[in-house]
């Protein structure tokens, strides 16, 4: 079959103007981003309004591809040109964030926030936020809503796309591809990959490149299609109001539990396309989306988007809390101003080129040097402890942090013995195998099986359990028949006669997500292998899971009216564990040889959870103990009859 040279394609949808401004899409643009600064700020008013990320990678897909195509059409393609251009639109604001948080952080944030900023501005300016956020999100990470710029993720995965796709438009061209087709096949592989990775890795699903590609295509694909005509007025408005009706029907229903993207990110990106291809004169478009308003929030979108967040996080760090409605209202109303001035008095002039475009992108790429070189600074000066803001006087004795309590696990305790079940552990980078016992020599008595919710507690039960050999044994995985690596750890732990005591511990809220597929079923088959061989088995609930950093607990905070934090609202942790306490409860009830044991109690009461007791901190991280808090635990459940 004969395929239609790009050139023929191009010049067809060329008779739609494409790169004609159209005041609907800023208007579409601002109810992207509001969407999104809502949901932030207010996530139960707008259960949905994420999803605006996703109507702006279609938009961008669109413009971006227009300007593309028509610079092919008219011999005008320059690599270089179209990255100077992204340059100028893309750094001004960003560079203004980055410094205004480097800023802030200074004079606000404890050494250990400050690193973690640092190392976030210096992936902010290289566009990999999502690749670093992607790594973070596991044992070690801190409270993402913690992050002031975790929003950036987004950035990363737009420009991302930008480094290949105008070399793929010119391979196109010089291959005479039929670029509809080829785009649609390069939607297909993107969403496939999507929709394997929601059910196989949400996360990496949530962050990947490849698996947010076909958004952003979505929108190119809408820009190259040769619609020779305009829609008809019955059409455009059909499809102006069937996209609204999409992403209306979004926002109020998809919630952050739902696996996302996976098949659900198709209502926003639908939506979108629809609105899109409805053309200015579709009835939503000709009379919401074309507001003066709407328009107005469209074109200070992106400084608006770049703002917002850190607006928002800022008061969380220093409150060590969830800020009142009034104060989170307030950063929404600071952020319209800053986005209004950024685009104002910073973008608009080079823009404009009311100064000289050459002048400014080297002045950009420079001042983008210093940050991301500031950044490096901050980052190798280990948070610049020596900042006032940084050496408050501490109010506990225990040590925070990932890097004291495997210091401390790989003085104190011995590698495992067993050599195929050390080498089926997760490997630290830094620490290697995570497979600890208490005893020099000998076979395992106890083992504890999980992930670092496991492992943070063999401190405690090693003495507690003084005269057995006490290991722990760390993966990522769910702990679980059905999980790869985890299946051949549990079939040897299961086959072990000298293995008397399985205690089963993990960061559940991260294994038992909406997308796991029969939780309770994978575990019920994990105890009944154990129970099988005489094992005696014993199923931890978690510890709870704290909004915030114990450094604000142990140090205290510059800023905070109500001085150091170390408590969270107990209602909070249940709506947290409710889904798997479910999973874990109906596993439980159908194996009834496996002891189930509630943790919470030890931490809760009716009303806070805290980080604090007996003038120990127990907490190194949002959700791992530090020694003290592990032998606190273990102490707690002897005394309660539990081991």
């Amino acid at each position: 079959m004969t395929s239609l040279r790009l050139e023929q394609q191009i010049q067809a949808a060329s008779t739609q103007t494409p790169l004609q401004y159209r005041r609907d899409i800023d208007g579409l643009r601002a109810v992207a981003v509001m969407s999104v600064v809502i949901f932030h700020a207010f996530p139960s008013a707008l259960t949905g309004g994420f999803i605006g990320v996703d109507i702006f990678f279609v938009i961008s897909g669109f413009l971006i591809s227009s300007i593309l195509i028509q610079a092919l059409r008219e011999d005008k393609f320059s690599l270089s040109g179209f990255y100077a251009r992204r340059a100028a639109r893309i750094f001004p604001a960003l560079i203004v964030v980055l410094v205004s948080c480097l800023s802030f952080g200074w004079l606000a944030m404890l050494a250990d926030e400050y690193l973690s900023l640092a190392k976030h501005s210096i992936a902010g300016a290289a566009f990999v936020s999502n690749l670093l956020l992607w790594s973070e999100t596991s044992y070690f990470d801190v409270a993402a809503n913690t992050k002031p710029l975790l929003h950036l993720w987004s950035l990363g995965i737009e420009e991302q796309f930008y480094f290949v796709w105008p070399l793929l438009l010119l391979a196109f061209w010089r291959l005479r591809t039929n670029l509809p087709i080829a785009i649609g096949l390069l939607i297909a592989v993107s969403f496939g990959l999507n929709l394997y990775q929601a059910s196989h890795n949400p996360t990496a699903d949530f962050y990947s490149p490849q698996t947010r590609f076909w958004e952003l295509l979505a929108g190119a694909l809408l820009s190259c299609l040769a619609l020779r005509a305009a829609p008809s007025a019955i059409w455009a408005n059909v499809m102006s109001l069937a996209g609204t009706a999409m992403i209306g029907y979004g926002l109020l229903t998809i919630t952050s539990a739902a696996a996302f993207p996976g098949m659900l990110a198709l209502v926003p990106v639908a939506g979108a396309v629809l609105i899109i291809a409805a053309g200015p004169e579709g009835m939503v478009n000709r009379f919401v989306l074309s507001n003066r308003l709407m328009v107005g929030i469209g074109l200070i979108s992106y400084p608006l988007y770049l703002w917002h967040w850190p607006l928002l996080v800022f008061p969380r760090i220093i409150q060590s809390a969830t800020p009142s409605p009034e104060i989170r209202a307030t950063a929404i109303v600071a952020a319209l101003v800053l986005a209004w001035a950024t685009y104002r008095f910073i973008e608009s002039p080079i823009r404009t080129q009311r100064i000289d475009r050459n002048t400014a992108i080297k002045g950009l790429c420079g001042a983008m040097v210093v940050t991301t070189v500031t950044a490096l600074g901050i980052q190798v000066g280990d948070g610049l402890p020596f900042r006032e803001a940084a050496k408050p006087v501490a109010r506990y004795a225990e040590d925070l942090g990932r890097y004291p309590y495997i210091t401390y696990m790989s003085k104190n305790f011995y590698k495992c013995s067993d050599e195929a079940l050390r080498n089926l552990s997760f490997k630290d980078l830094e620490f290697g195998y995570r497979c600890f016992q208490s005893k020099q020599t000998g076979s395992i008595d106890i083992l504890l099986l999980g992930d670092s919710h496991a492992e943070h507690l063999l401190a405690g039960f090693a003495d507690e359990f003084n005269s057995s050999n006490v290991a722990s044994f760390s993966q990522k995985q769910l702990p679980a028949l059905d999980s790869p690596v985890m299946r051949e750890a549990i079939e040897r732990v299961a086959a072990d006669p000298a293995i008397k005591k399985v205690f089963i511990s993990a960061l559940w809220e991260q294994k038992i997500q909406p997308s796991t597929e029969d939780p309770a079923g994978q575990l019920e088959r994990t105890f009944k292998l154990f129970t099988d061989n005489h094992k005696s088995v014993t199923l931890l609930d978690d510890v709870p899971t704290f909004l915030f950093d114990p450094e604000a607990c142990k140090y205290g905070r510059r800023f905070s009216a109500d001085g150091p934090t170390c408590t969270g609202p107990f209602d909070q942790q249940m709506k947290n564990k409710a889904l798997y306490h479910k999973a874990l409860a109906e596993a439980v009830e159908k194996s009834p040889n496996v002891k189930y044991v509630p943790v919470l109690q030890y931490f809760c009461n009716t009303n806070d959870c805290s980080m604090v007791s007996g003038g120990k901190l127990l907490f190194r991280d949002p959700n791992h103990l530090t020694i003290e808090g592990s032998r606190y635990l273990a102490k707690k459940l002897k005394q309660s009859g539990h081991l």
